[in-house]
């Protein structure tokens, strides 16, 4: 059931939707923006935007509300102008969008309000500052309409998709792009997770599908059929995402794999908008219902039944009270630990053909489709386990083991477990009686273990153990006295050695060594990490991890040292080649100082001052990293000044050849859109029209830096130098 708490209704369709401190933001297909009180449940604030502009379609993407600051930005139909308002108190507009050239199809805000994006017909996405409202930066040119957008949680990281399926991922602080694919079917809505690692996409013929962005490969597809997804999020603390549709159902879709978890049936139908804030889920529907729902309802309830191992009970209060009880890491964690013991009993009840008891014994796991298809594999296995509990009975431990070995889902049952506990006992007890007294105990001990010693997978576990009894009391002797490195020698010099419980004792001690030097790792106390991995280097399960542990904690004092010495160029190159310096409290400060001097040569840029901006960020241009960034916000920064200094231009510069400072910057960006535009608005198309050539969109890479553009009375550009930059 959904856990619901309160509704509203909006005029038209809900195509935004979003919460502050004290009430909820929406918006619909007719221009509505009002603000609804959490606390009294009425309406606040409401305004129409427009009563003469044809309305938006019931799932247009046009209209996006912000996370946390209030702001609401709106497409128009048939216009290629967006508005941004401010929705605290009164509403009210605050700034006219401009760049895009068609009408917008989709706009997103960033998780923290520091970016938005907007999408358009003219297959261009164009990135905004959330704080200022100005043009931040362009992705390449989509072939088609831009149907979705999305940002990562860092605000790193934009997705942009179009109808024709073409997906880009473009990195907004390194401004380049890191992966492009193409899609069979047009990509609705996107969000990244694991680490930014991969993107959850879902489409419009109900395909659902992620993208590993590092090994550039689709995985953990599948396909909700007969619908015609709209909308998708991940359910905070899961992993698991809510999927939305044209139609009445909501989708509970595993992250790990793809499958459907569950589904619910609501009451309206068309999801629109979808917002998680705290411990609440707000849904907006296309005939204007606004529904909110409690994400902890009756989660004590739920965590008592599972408490007392009561699947059943739990199970009931999701079904019953709240269905996203569902995705929480206790219960999956309860249900997995629950279902090996379980399956084991199923098994054995099955080959008894004890069915009831089966079913109810597997009830309260069978909504897991996982687990009803592993149970019906072993309804269909049911004489090779009859076969298998009469050899147990009859103790024909070859027979067996035989059949394990032919049927390996076998070793999931009770009996196996039960006969491999015996033989561990028995071999244990033949160590301690040929270690009292060898000779006068060696019959003996070939009596107890006589069950297994034909036995293919133990037989020469046997034969070694009463030819080499000296030696596994010897690597006892070693083990008791903990010295490992000694014990490790004999387990290499006799590999039988390894078949026993101690030395599975034995590698679990160097593995909490091996956490011991994560442990002083990341207090930074890297000497006595390396001392410690010197001694596991010597002992040989743990040699190659202890040398690639040596080497990863050597970087990291390499990487420091730069860093304190400010060597920023190859302190940056060695941050890019290697993921594990990115956990350095020194690396986030190194990017974050970074990304700090670039907010204030933004504001340098968008005053059309470039010799500010490369002053504030002169120590990073020579990282090979930030050569993008930095051509991006100098980008700004010419255009800027171009505006500035257009013909007509109060207190603009004198004697400018507008055609040779036009060449300079195609030289560096190419004849972009962004270029057209200055020069179609300003009176200078004529210019830009006789320059024949389109230029190079990363001509910057190889042309000099230069702090302005103009070209004045043809003097040549002088280059931007900094010696100490080059360090």
């Amino acid at each position: 059931m959904f856990p619901s708490v309160n509704n509203f209704r909006l005029v038209g369709s809900v195509l935004g939707l979003s919460t502050n401190e004290n009430s909820i933001l929406c918006a619909d297909n007719f221009y509505n923006i009002c603000t609804f009180s959490k606390q009294t449940k009425v309406i606040e604030e409401s305004l129409q935007l427009s009563k003469s502009a044809e309305s938006l379609h019931p799932f247009s993407k046009c209209i996006s509300i912000s996370h946390s600051s209030s702001k609401v930005a709106v497409g128009f139909s048939k216009n290629s102008q967006g508005i941004v308002l401010n929705a605290t108190d009164k509403i009210f507009p605050v700034a006219t969008l401009t760049w895009q050239k068609l009408e917008i199809t989709k706009i997103a805000f960033s998780p923290k309000d520091n970016y938005f994006a907007t999408g358009g017909e003219d297959g261009r996405v164009l990135v905004y500052v959330g704080e200022s409202y100005n043009f931040l930066l362009s992705l390449p040119p989509f072939p088609d309409y831009i149907s979705a957008i999305a940002f990562n949680e860092e605000e790193s990281l934009v997705f942009g998709s179009c109808y024709s399926g073409k997906t880009m991922i473009f990195d907004i602080v390194r401004n380049s792009l890191i992966a492009t694919f193409e899609s069979e079917s047009v990509i609705e809505d996107a969000f990244f997770y694991d680490d930014n690692s991969k993107v959850f996409c879902v489409c419009k013929n109900g395909k659902i599908f992620s993208y590993n962005i590092k090994q550039s490969t689709f995985i953990n597809t599948n396909t909700l059929h007969n619908a015609w997804l709209t909308v998708c999020q991940r359910v905070p603390d899961s992993n698991y995402a809510l999927v939305g549709g044209r139609d009445n159902l909501l989708h509970f879709i595993s992250l790990d794999d793809g499958s459907l978890l569950d589904n619910i049936i609501m009451d309206n139908r068309g999801l629109t908008a979808l917002h998680f804030k705290e411990n609440l889920i707000y849904l907006g529907w296309s005939d204007g219902a606004l529904q909110v729902g409690k994400l902890d309802t009756a989660k004590e309830e739920m965590l008592e039944a599972l408490n007392n191992n009561n699947l059943t009970e739990a199970l009931k209060i999701i079904n019953e009270k709240n269905i996203f009880l569902k995705t929480l890491g206790e219960y999956q964690h309860k249900l997995e630990s629950l279902w090996k013991e379980t399956l084991a009993k199923a098994i054995d009840l099955l080959a008894k053909n004890q069915f009831d008891e089966v079913n109810a014994l597997a009830k309260p796991f069978m909504s897991d489709i996982k687990k009803k298809e592993e149970l019906d594999y072993y309804w269909q296995q049911k004489e090779v386990m009859l076969n298998f509990l009469d050899a147990l009975e009859a103790k024909n431990y070859i027979e067996v083991y035989k059949l394990v070995e032919q049927n390996t889902y076998l070793k999931d049952s009770m009996g196996y477990m039960k006969v491999e506990e015996l033989w561990e006992k028995s071999f244990e007890v033949c160590k301690k009686l040929l270690l009292q007294n060898a000779q006068s105990n060696i019959q003996k001990a070939q009596e107890i273990l006589k069950p297994f010693a034909n036995v293919k997978c133990k037989k020469d576990s046997v034969t070694m153990l009463l030819r080499n009894s000296d030696k596994y009391f010897e690597a006892e002797r070693e083990y008791k006295a903990k010295n490992f490195v000694e014990y490790f020698k004999l387990t290499e010099k006799f590999p039988f050695l390894r078949e026993t419980t101690i030395y599975r004792s034995a590698l679990l001690v160097g593995e909490q060594i091996m956490r011991r030097v994560g442990v002083l790792e990341q207090a930074g106390d890297f000497e006595k990490a390396i001392e410690i991995c010197k001694l596991l280097s010597s002992m040989a399960p743990f040699k190659i991890a202890a040398g690639d542990k040596t080497k990863s904690i050597q970087l990291k004092q390499e990487f420091i040292q730069l860093c304190n010495e400010r060597k920023l160029t190859k302190a940056f190159e060695m941050a890019e080649e290697s993921d594990e310096l990115r956990s350095l409290p020194e690396c986030k400060r190194l990017y974050d100082s970074f990304r700090d001097k670039c907010k204030i040569a933004f504001k340098y840029a968008n005053e059309g001052d470039g010799e500010k901006v490369l002053n504030q960020l002169k120590e990073y241009l020579f990282a090979e990293c930030w050569k993008d960034k930095i051509a991006s916000i100098l980008k700004i920064a010419y255009l800027t000044e171009f505006v500035q200094n257009a013909p007509g231009k109060e207190g603009a510069l004198e004697n400018i050849s507008w055609k040779e400072t036009f060449q300079y910057y195609i030289e560096r960006y190419g004849k972009d859109e962004e270029l057209k535009k200055i020069a179609a608005e300003n009176n200078l198309q004529s210019e830009l029209d006789s320059i024949p050539f389109d230029g190079n969109p990363k001509g910057y890479l190889t042309c000099i830096i230069a702090d302005s553009l103009l070209s004045i009375d043809n003097q040549p550009l002088q280059e931007f130098s900094d010696k100490e930059s080059k360090d």
